[in-house]
């Protein structure tokens, strides 16, 4: 009862804050963004400023032989956690933990239904075999 009151209580208060203005897209009022943050969102609104951005004359590397590279092995590049001996959870053990679950929580409910639905029979039951008092 008291969680009814206070649930009925938060709605009213909600609609009687929500009255005073608008919802909606098309009321909101339209914000300004600076040009970089546009050409950040929208990376091909722009033309290219050059055409050949890798020319001989600077020292970047073109985009296949960057990705080509290699870092050096370094201790800051090598992992230090070791393993145990211990065997991985993949997707299909999560997907089995999942399904656990559900399957066990359809077994709980399917459970409490035959004992509520037994308990009702059983009830019923009493009932008829009493007699009636006239």
């Amino acid at each position: 009862m008291a969680a009814l009151l206070i649930f009925a209580t938060l709605f009213i208060l909600s609609i009687s804050r929500a009255e005073d203005r608008a919802h909606g897209l098309s009321n909101e009022t339209p914000m300004a963004i600076s040009p970089q943050a546009y050409a950040f969102f929208h990376p091909n609104a722009l033309p290219p400023t050059t055409t050949k951005p890798c020319d001989s004359s600077t020292k970047c590397s073109t985009l296949p032989l960057a990705a080509a590279a290699t870092v050096q092995s370094t201790s800051a590049h090598e992992s230090t956690t070791t393993t145990r001996g211990g065997r991985r959870l993949g997707a299909g053990g999560i997907a089995g933990i999942c399904l656990s679950f559900v399957s066990v929580c359809f077994v709980g409910m399917g459970v409490y239904y035959v004992i509520i639905k037994r308990r009702a029979n059983f009830k019923g039951a009493d009932q008829e075999k009493q007699p009636a008092s006239v």
